[in-house]
């Protein structure tokens, strides 16, 4: 197969499965596809079932996703290939797709044609920020009261005046454990305890750090790519 905007691997194994579930529906679900996309300040799919559009189309979720997504990747790759609408065209026809779904295709991404330099724009801000190292997905936080004995239970002593029932006080505790992702999905966890000292101690750093991620971030603002 000869590929114009695909290029010669040609698209992903899911784009022809997320299209064929975007021709299976009706006018109604892509007119609120399309105002989504038109609307939407990010593309990201999980964040924006919970919106008002979404939440409000024919669309059930799955659907959503599916068909975002298919958008989502003609629109990345006739941006990134620098060329015609037609040529993407061309490509859907190879991919074996039927002329009247291909004119249907058509159309909807010219009524898109002003998003597509924003989708590529979030796609490519999502391979930076998730390129080299693992990325933090998810915290979990409780809250612990650690009792505090006179003795250990282990190595039980042979003689020793303390007593292991003897109850001292209590500490109080934070448990926390980070998941993280790489970029071919393997996550990694890392799980610790902290004091309320540490854990001031590391709230301190991160409002510091929040301070200077707000310096760089006036420093070089002409450059910025804002998240959307």
């Amino acid at each position: 197969m000869v590929f114009k905007v695909f290029g010669t691997e040609g698209p992903s194994d899911d784009l022809a499965d997320d299209l064929r579930v975007l021709l299976s529906l009706d006018a109604a679900a892509w007119d609120s596809l399309t105002d989504w996309f038109l609307a939407a300040e990010s593309f990201d799919l999980e964040k924006a079932l919970s919106s008002r559009l979404v939440a409000a189309s024919p669309l059930q979720p799955q659907q959503f996703r599916k068909c975002a997504s298919g958008v989502l990747s003609l629109l990345e790759d006739w941006h990134s290939s620098h060329l015609e609408l037609a040529d993407l065209q061309h490509d859907l026809l190879v991919l074996g797709f039927a002329t009247q779904d291909v004119d249907r295709l058509g159309s909807l991404l010219e009524r898109l044609r002003s998003v597509k330099p924003r989708a590529y724009a979030d796609y490519m801000r999502f391979e930076h920020e998730n390129a080299v190292l693992p990325t933090l997905e998810d915290i979990d936080v409780v809250c612990d009261v650690r009792p505090i004995f006179e003795d250990y239970v282990y190595p039980v002593p042979e003689k020793r005046a303390l007593d292991h029932r003897k109850l001292l006080g209590f500490s109080y505790m934070v448990l926390m454990q980070l998941l993280a992702e790489d970029f071919e999905g393997k996550t990694s966890k890392l799980s610790f305890q902290m004091t309320e000292r540490t854990l001031a101690d590391f709230q301190d750093a991160l409002h510091r750090v929040r301070e200077q991620l707000d310096i760089l971030k006036a420093s070089t603002n002409a450059l910025t790519i804002e998240p959307r």
